[in-house]
């Protein structure tokens, strides 16, 4: 039986500036998303 071996991963996402962070989806949601797609690959 072949083990799957456990990789722990952190999405690190920032903004420089506060501009837009009111919106329903921004550019750190969408940061985050890439980053997880990244990681499921």
């Amino acid at each position: 039986m072949i083990e799957k071996k456990k990789i722990r991963a952190a999405i690190y996402t920032r903004k420089s500036t506060e501009e837009g962070l009111d919106k329903e989806f921004n550019t750190l949601d969408a940061q985050r998303i890439s980053g997880e797609a990244y990681i499921k690959s």
